[in-house]
């Protein structure tokens, strides 16, 4: 992309805890005790000098005392504690903190509340009339040559024509040719592209054709078909100026924690927000995160696919969501936190999904549906999950799990979150909520466990990654994550880093 960079954090095991209360050598009574203290937690108890917390800490019966129990117990004696807070660097003064957020959901684009599908026939002909409405308004242009309904064709026998239609089927010949079956508002038809047409761009455009995709058809029309010679999908505008913020301030992107999952990266989720405290590298791009963008698979969920009881350490989903609210408690006050829902969390399994309810997420964030729209400091972001990436994948013949940066243009080139219906569950509701209306600014998607990301036509397109482990299906599916790797967006520079955390 050219203005990309990766940087390496390493970790940095020095804490110091605010003090309370009576003075006491903690570490010693607790080797007194017989209980032993792990090296990270040791360091923090050197400046715990509360005999309350000492006695909490004994009372937890544990052989071994580690961070993570202590960072717990001091969250909830927040009584005790006046002010519980690990200071990552006192020398850290965030920028960010300075600036009021600057957000704006766009809730006519969202689900969340407004959903009133009842699945009946009625609701699935709305569903497509609206998506076929809209995405053909972007193909409506002047031409060489007349733009007619499919209805009106047979008129023009031996004339060229452009129709706009939505591919129904789609089959070779005997003869080797690909054989479409078309439909608009007005009727059906059928249309060839002859495979020794000697037009090798059309052959390879042809290659790309998905089932329910909008497309401009050009071509010469025969009584029983017509013959294609040029293929057009609604696509993003090619010239267009990139936005940038006024303010020097950044966004985090992340998604698929998988909270509750034997497969979750804890350790380096914390260096994560270690460094956006402003402990290790890059200490100036962490005092400018001022939003953190999560696209869906919070929590690794119930019952998503057979036997998945097997991969997890939590099986109590609210429990899981408090593990995430218990990291939400670790993100800066002046971060602003907008989070949509994946195929993995608490809500209706098809698409678009509303946001998560506040029964899962009492922290003070944004909820938004998945889709959603949210424009932040004047730059408009298409937050999606990404589940449609999978049916995508599997149809489009030079799509991979490596590259998807890749398979999210396929979105933008055919103005539509999910091309082929069925490929991922779909609720037909009397709006598409998947149909891209206007082109964003950034597109933010994750799903997929991969970090992919590319400028295509001046709309950044970014994948988060993952903070799970690859699991046992994707070792069987040869597909390789890159875990715990988190694209910084300075949105006034429109320059995109890439923080590793692994060590």
């Amino acid at each position: 992309m050219g203005s990309h960079e990766y940087v390496r954090i390493f970790e940095n095991k020095s804490y110091s805890v605010i003090k309370t209360g009576g003075m006491v050598n903690s570490l010693s009574v607790l080797v007194q005790n017989g209980i032993r203290v792990s090296t990270d937690a040791e360091e923090m108890l050197k400046n715990i000098e509360d005999q309350e917390i000492v006695d909490k800490l004994i009372k937890l019966n544990k052989p071994m005392i580690t961070k993570e129990d202590l960072e717990t117990l001091l969250r909830k004696e927040e009584t005790i504690v006046e002010k519980v807070d690990i200071l990552r660097s006192s020398d850290f003064n965030p920028i960010a903190k300075e600036y009021s957020p600057d957000i704006e959901v766009l809730h006519a684009k969202d689900i969340t509340g407004k959903s009133r599908t009842r699945g009946e026939v009625d609701d699935f002909v709305s569903y497509f009339k609206n998506r076929y409405e809209r995405i053909s308004r972007m193909l409506r242009a002047p031409g060489r040559y007349p733009q007619m309904d499919l209805g009106e064709v047979k008129r023009h026998v031996g004339e060229r024509v452009r129709v706009i239609v939505t591919v129904m089927e789609k089959r070779d010949t005997q003869k080797g040719n690909l054989l479409l079956e078309v439909e608009d508002l007005t009727g059906r038809f059928k249309i060839i592209i002859t495979s020794n047409s000697k037009n090798e761009k059309l052959e390879e455009k042809s290659k790309n054709i998905l089932l329910d995709d909008i497309i401009a058809i050009t071509g010469k029309v025969f009584e029983p078909f017509m013959i294609a010679e040029d293929i057009e999908w609604p696509d993003i505008p090619v010239l267009r100026e990139r936005k940038f913020s006024e303010l020097d301030v950044a966004t985090v992107y992340i998604s698929d924690l998988h909270f509750g999952s034997k497969y979750f990266l804890d350790h380096y989720l914390n260096l994560f927000v270690d460094w956006i405290h402003g402990k290790g590298e890059a200490k100036e791009l962490a005092g400018k995160v001022k939003y953190m963008v999560v696209a869906g698979d919070l929590v690794d969920g119930i019952g998503i696919y057979p036997n998945q009881e097997k991969e997890l350490v939590v099986k109590d989903i609210y429990k899981q969501y408090d593990m995430f609210e218990d990291f939400l408690e670790k993100i800066p006050d002046y971060v602003e936190v907008i989070i949509s829902p994946g195929n993995h969390d608490a809500v209706r399994r098809g698409e678009p999904m509303p946001a998560i309810p506040t029964e899962f997420i009492k922290n003070d964030v944004i909820r938004v549906g998945n889709p959603s729209t949210v424009i932040i400091e004047g730059l408009r972001h298409l937050i999606y999950h990404g589940t449609s990436m999978d049916s995508l994948i599997a149809a489009l013949p030079n799509a991979s799990y490596s590259h998807p940066e890749k398979v999210m243009t396929e979105y933008l080139k055919r103005r539509h979150l999910s091309p082929i219906y069925g490929g991922n569950l779909i609720i037909p509701e009397k709006v598409d909520y998947l149909v891209i209306d206007d082109p964003p600014d950034i597109l933010h998607c994750g799903h997929v466990h991969r970090n992919g990301y590319m400028l295509y036509r001046g709309t950044l397109v970014i994948n988060s990654g993952t903070f799970q482990d690859r699991t046992d299906y994707q070792m069987k599916q040869g597909h390789v994550p890159t875990p715990a790797m988190v694209p910084v967006y300075e949105m006034k520079y429109g320059r995109l880093r890439t923080l590793d955390f692994k060590v």
